[in-house]
């Protein structure tokens, strides 16, 4: 989103003058530079992240109920050369807190179900809840404690499937994990359909200052934008009053 956003801004302003519009020309540009320099230099991510992460900072005490769910909402997948899909690589910090509540859970002496959410939303194939199982499985969650949700394409979709599958489960409480700048948008999309959750953030995204323009910087901007947008979109959603998945796949969720 970054990206496209100066190239809008460069194009603009190149478009500006092959018209002969001087000024609607240099405003483009300066308005480019200047997003370059706020974003690529850190005060750009570090302003829209602060306050939006803040609520899921700490992660909360583990008051475990006798019936819990932990629902791990995925983040892509990748397909290396000669092997079977394997989870993104920003997914692994969403994996590593999942298993470490699913351990402490079963110390606890309280029942504990993982649900992994996430279809083929990349086309490759197989359910990212199917791949995601697998490393799981590795890190010592059994299957048998492992409930799939494989319909899903998105967050809003994550929210409205997993009502089914909670019921199922008869958990008394559910703890969400995501990343913490997409804690907000998951927790507001699962408060939409009726499902109180818990929130567990795994990492934790921050700008950092830079003298030049950093990859990094534009990067944390692009997620961060990314979120602000998606939540605009998502209050439409609940606005319009919509009970099912996003309106690309609005066909009501099983119940």
């Amino acid at each position: 989103m970054s990206l496209y956003l100066l190239m809008a801004l460069f194009g603009g302003a190149w478009l500006a003058g092959h018209f002969g519009w001087r000024r609607l020309r240099l405003a483009g540009i300066v308005a480019g530079l200047a997003f370059l320099v706020v974003a690529g230099c850190g005060a750009l991510p570090k302003l829209l992240l602060r306050a939006w992460q803040s609520p899921y900072a700490q992660r909360p005490a583990l008051d475990w109920a006798p019936s819990n769910a932990i629902v791990l909402l995925t983040a892509g997948a990748t397909y290396p050369p000669g092997g079977p899909l394997e989870p993104g690589h920003t997914a692994f910090s969403r994996i590593a807190e999942t298993v470490a509540l699913y351990r402490d859970c079963r110390q606890s002496g309280a029942r504990c179900t993982v649900l992994v959410s996430g279809g083929d939303a990349e086309k490759t194939g197989e359910s990212l809840s199917d791949t995601y199982q697998r490393t799981l499985m590795k890190l010592g969650v059994p299957a048998q404690d492992q409930v799939l949700e494989r319909r899903s394409l998105d967050t809003w979709g994550n929210a409205s499937y997993a009502r089914a599958k909670l019921r199922r489960i008869g958990a008394d409480r559910v703890w969400l994990v995501t990343s913490a700048h997409h804690m907000r948008r998951a927790v507001f999309s699962f408060e939409h359909f009726g499902i109180a959750v818990t929130p567990v953030r795994a990492d934790y995204l921050k700008g950092v200052w830079s003298l030049a323009p950093s990859t990094y910087n534009l990067y944390v901007t692009n997620i961060a934008l990314h979120e602000y947008v998606g939540m605009a979109l998502y209050h439409w959603y609940a606005w319009r009053g919509r009970g099912g998945v996003a309106i690309k796949n609005s066909r009501p969720a099983e119940d």
